[in-house]
């Protein structure tokens, strides 16, 4: 937040109740202004500027603003169809002025984190627990989730969440996080299921944290503190690379290169992972800092990281 001479200037992220019901709050400094410029609720301006975007997603828009009750806000916003909860926007009001000017940071190159790609600045705690399976523009719930769909939705929503946006889920209270009750016994076995497929995917990853005496976990573990298992969501923020000159050797349709991470891949019966295989995954498990399971489990190999393209 920013308030001079000029301009109230402030910036925030864009939140999924924001997306769903058309409106964004304003601080406390430019409700003050605008009590000066309009008196009271009024409709004014939005202008919008999208970086990197048409002008379908720059053109400005009446919005109303809402200075009364305990929610100061603008409402009735028409959020551009790539705008996604997390979204880091910039918002200047003038003195004196009764347009509000909303604009969007345009990063160097598109980055991809967790299953979204975006070339704008965001706020990755606010991807990681809003941008989540059954969470769209048009609702917020988890009926009619599967056990996969639901595991990460719960470990995203609910799991200790650190600044860079990774979450870490006490893996013992996942069933009851996930149904709000204690489940019957079918859907705890398959919420762990499907937590044991995600892992050998490396959508997830275990991870070993502490609970305190009031049963609360901690990551990392303290201390003093029992250990407990967690189940950890851990988005890596990766460059999007894209083929110079954007076309193939032939000259034609760009082509889409896409950078996959470093995973395990089940093994056809029978088989069995190399030495070199297993030395890169207890390579790979260093640098990412696990604090247990840098061997291979059985059945399985180790996909180092590579960029596929087609």
């Amino acid at each position: 937040m920013r308030d001079d001479a000029q301009a109230v200037v402030w910036r925030a992220p864009l939140r999924l109740a924001h997306l769903r019901g058309g409106w964004f709050p304003l601080p406390s400094e430019a409700v003050c202004e605008l009590r000066r410029s309009i008196g009271r609720d009024a409709e004014i301006r939005l202008e919008l500027d999208h970086a990197g975007r048409d002008s379908a997603d720059t053109a400005g828009q009446a919005v109303a603003a809402e200075l009364t009750g305990s929610r100061a806000r603008l409402a009735g916003i028409a959020w551009p169809q790539d705008f996604f909860p997390g979204l880091m926007l910039d918002l200047r009001l003038p003195r004196g002025g009764v347009v509000v000017q909303l604009a969007t940071t345009e990063l160097d190159e598109p980055v991809r984190f967790g299953d979204r790609v975006t070339g704008h600045c965001f706020d990755p705690r606010v991807v990681t627990r809003e941008d989540v399976p059954g969470s769209d523009r048009g609702g917020d719930t988890a009926v009619g989730l599967g056990p996969r769909a639901l595991v990460l939705r719960t470990v995203r929503r609910c799991g200790l969440l650190t600044l860079d946006g990774h979450a870490l889920q006490d893996r013992a209270a996942l069933p009851r996080a996930a149904y709000g009750r204690r489940p019957a016994r079918a859907q705890v076995a398959a919420l762990m299921a499907a937590v044991v497929e995600l892992f050998a995917e490396r959508v997830l990853e275990p991870a070993v944290g502490s609970r305190d005496v009031w049963g609360q976990p901690h990551f990392p573990p303290r201390a003093g503190q029992p250990t407990i298992p967690l189940i950890a969501y851990r988005p890596a923020r990766q460059r999007v690379i894209r083929p110079w000159g954007g076309t193939d050797a032939s000259g034609g349709k760009p082509r889409t290169l896409h950078f996959v991470p470093g995973h395990l891949r089940r093994l056809r019966p029978g088989c069995s992972p190399s030495d070199v295989q297993r030395a890169a995954f207890r390579e790979y498990c260093c640098r990412l800092g696990k604090a247990d399971g840098w061997e291979l489990p059985a059945g399985y190999t180790f996909v180092t990281e590579h960029t596929r393209g087609h």
